[in-house]
């Protein structure tokens, strides 16, 4: 999937600017509180069947955090008519002395049989300044939503909204929808939930990430996340058992990039309680509490990078000889190898050419200086491989060059994960004509 990332300033950045407040059951609406405006968001979770649970959430280094939301749901005693199960929950950063959180409901969804109620709640701890730039630890217990009810406390989650200084569409929705495929209408299906914003000429990448609980983690229970785009070049892309209580039981953080191509004017997606598969398994009873999308447009400069080098704090070494297309044009060509190991690039995916304020002399070879891309390859030749990198070029004779190397095997383990200047190498950006834009 390939996609050039630009800036676009005439999109706003807060979440859905004058849209009715709403939250929503059996649908997820507009948040029915205002929205931080900011670069993007980053969410994670964890299942609460066993507390404390820990919740670990990195946001990027170099960012601002605008608004911190938690998230918990619950199943509650429906035959008591208990239509509030646990509306606080305490959470600690393991620093400070924990904290008990209030919260407002923003969905209620009664079982068919009248047995259970599922209730989702959501607290804006932005100022409890528990989460900050970098990597964090929150615990969340003491919920306890029935205990009549076996497994009742399904589990929290938080979703950050940051900025760092460029510009993206950042939206959100929560609430919270019920789907199970053997329910009556409407408990069969979720809302679908659709996201608008203006066309591009080029194709460019969202970031989705949604919040799902109940997907039993004994066996499999089959579910699908399904995205539509419009447009020319629209169509359909499924996810097919990505949801499987993942962040323990009963809770789900599934993160997703989703091309969006020239043209398209909205996103929609949706949860489903199906079998696409044919694997012959009951699907899942899901609930769905929230999903945050974060449309990219980033400025990136018409050229290319060039050279190779180590990197000083593992020495993992970039092969000499690489090129990198800002506009993904091929040939694009980067190998890393380090211990015996070795990440083969296959596909640029997405690209940022930017001119910070990193001083190039002598020469100024290029209109930018710092390159960063993601992409897709084979590690030790197993395909499925993912990177995502920054090089900068800080001029001659290339002492001051500097490199960020982060892969993931198929599976998703980080495999390396290493920064630090480039020795034994120089790296060089370059103007390029013949780029396509």
């Amino acid at each position: 999937m390939e996609a050039l990332i630009r800036r676009s300033v005439a999109l706003g950045l807060s979440a859905m600017a004058g849209a009715a407040l709403a939250d929503g059951s059996e649908t997820l609406g507009t948040p029915s509180i205002p929205i931080a405006s900011g670069s993007g968001l980053v969410a994670a979770g964890v299942g609460l069947h066993v507390q404390p649970g820990t919740i670990n959430i990195d946001v990027p280094v170099d960012a601002a955090v605008r608004q911190v939301l938690l998230y918990w749901h619950g199943t509650a005693d429906g035959a008591a008519a208990d239509t509030v199960g646990d509306d606080e929950v305490r959470i600690s950063d393991g620093v400070a002395d924990p904290v008990r959180v209030e919260g407002l409901q923003i969905g209620l969804t009664p079982s068919t049989l009248g047995l259970y109620n599922y209730i989702a709640y959501r607290a804006d701890i932005t100022s409890l300044g528990l989460v900050k730039a970098g990597s964090n630890a929150i615990t969340v217990d003491e919920m306890d939503f029935s205990a009549a009810v076996v497994d009742a406390d399904n589990g929290a989650g938080l979703i950050v909204i940051y900025a760092d200084g460029t510009l993206r569409q950042v939206d959100l929705r929560d609430g919270n929808d019920v789907a199970y495929i053997r329910s009556p209408a409407p408990l069969t299906d979720t809302v679908p939930q659709v996201f608008n914003f203006l066309p591009a000429d080029y194709d460019r990448t969202a970031q989705m990430a949604l919040f799902v609980t109940s997907v039993s983690d004994d066996g499999l229970r089959p579910t699908v996340v399904e995205f539509i785009t419009d447009g020319p070049g629209g169509g359909v892309t499924q996810l097919n058992n990505q949801l499987g209580s993942f962040d323990g039981p009963e809770w789900d953080t599934l993160v997703a990039s989703v091309n969006v191509p020239a043209g398209a004017t909205s996103l929609s997606v949706e949860v489903k309680s199906e079998d696409l598969t044919a694997s012959g398994f009951t699907p899942a009873s899901l609930r769905w509490v929230a999903v945050g999308s974060v449309l990219e447009y980033v400025d990136t400069e018409c050229g290319r990078i060039t050279g190779g080098g180590s990197v000083l704090t593992t020495d993992a070494r970039v092969t000499r000889g690489f090129e990198l297309h800002c506009d993904l044009r091929s040939p694009n060509n980067l190998q890393v190898n380090w211990g015996g190991n070795r990440f083969h690039l296959e596909n640029l995916a997405a690209a940022v050419c930017e001119d910070t304020l990193v001083e190039q002399a002598p020469p100024r070879s290029a209109p930018f200086d710092t390159f960063r891309g993601v992409g897709t390859g084979r590690y030790n030749g197993q395909a499925g491989a993912t990177i995502e990198f920054e090089f900068v070029d800080a001029g001659e004779p290339g002492t001051n060059d500097s490199a960020s190397l982060m892969i993931r095997d198929a599976s998703g383990n980080l495999v390396l994960e290493a920064a630090g200047f480039i020795k034994h190498g120089n790296l060089q950006t370059h103007k390029d004509r013949a780029c396509s834009r």
